[in-house]
This record gives C-alpha cells, sequence and structure tokens, in this order.
C-alpha cells in the first residue's frame, strides 16, 4: 500500500474533522493546529491524520486512521514522522489515549492518571476525570535523536 505523509493544508480541514469524528475526537482546535497537522494519502484520498500540539506542553495528538485503512501501518508512519519533527522542539512529548498498547511500541511509558490533571488544565476541570479511559503517556526522546 503507497502511503503518503505530508503537511494538512487548508484544504484538508475538512477530511481531517471527519476522519477525527469517526473516533469521536475533539475538531474544535484543527484550524488553530493546521501547521502542526500532517495527513497519510493514498491515492489522492486522506486516510489519516496526526497532529504534534505545541502548547505548554507538547502534545502528540489527533492521530486516527479512516476504519478500512487501520492495521496497515499507516498510524506508525504518521507517528514516526510527528516524533521526528517534535524532536526538534523538546526532549519529551506526552499523550493522552485509549491504544497505550500501540504507543508503548513507540517507546512512550504510562504515567500514573493523577499526573494529568498536573499536565493538562482541561484534565483538571473535566466532570469525568473519574471515569476517563484515557492512559497518560510520555516519551523522552533520546538526545541523539535531537541531533
Amino acid at each position: 500500500m503507497d502511503i503518503k505523509i505530508r503537511k494538512a493544508t487548508s484544504s484538508d480541514v475538512k477530511n481531517i474533522k471527519k476522519i477525527l469524528s469517526f473516533y469521536c475526537l475533539d475538531t474544535g482546535n484543527v484550524d488553530k493546529n493546521l501547521p502542526e497537522f500532517i495527513v497519510a494519502v493514498r491515492d489522492e484520498k486522506i486516510v489519516g491524520c496526526a497532529c504534534l500540539d505545541i502548547s505548554d506542553v507538547v502534545e502528540l495528538r489527533s492521530i486516527a486512521i479512516l476504519p478500512n485503512y487501520r492495521n496497515k501501518g499507516i498510524g506508525s508512519k504518521l507517528v514516526d514522522t510527528i516524533l521526528t519533527r517534535a524532536a526538534e522542539l523538546t526532549g519529551t512529548v506526552y499523550l493522552r489515549t485509549t491504544s497505550p498498547a500501540f504507543f508503548e511500541k513507540k517507546g512512550f511509558r504510562k504515567l500514573k492518571d493523577d499526573e494529568k490533571k498536573a499536565i493538562w488544565k482541561d484534565c483538571g476541570e473535566c466532570d469525568r476525570f473519574d471515569i476517563c479511559k484515557q492512559t497518560l503517556m510520555r516519551l523522552d526522546i533520546k538526545s541523539e535523536e535531537k541531533s
């Protein structure tokens, strides 16, 4: 399967939001974060996306693949591309996920739930924090990857 990874453009916003909506992921910040979005393209169709949110913490987020294209290595390509970008900016990348096993294969490690509130303000204000199914994870990017 020939998949091309490229930076997202304004003409991709509608497709990115559609893909994120399949998994009930937040679409509200797509426009704001567009410069840090990448997309996976097959036969000129956007089949996946990912974002490196650069704010108080550097967060890998909005990783989603269209259902018919899952389990084909597209997510790994997106994550690898995002982590290459992250290595230029920081030594640590965080994420919140419902698929921790996938990210453990990429070197991320699980953190305790109570650390979410310390890292993300929205977690501290969330009325569903006690039933949240997202796992907090962290990757310390090796210094040799940054050079």
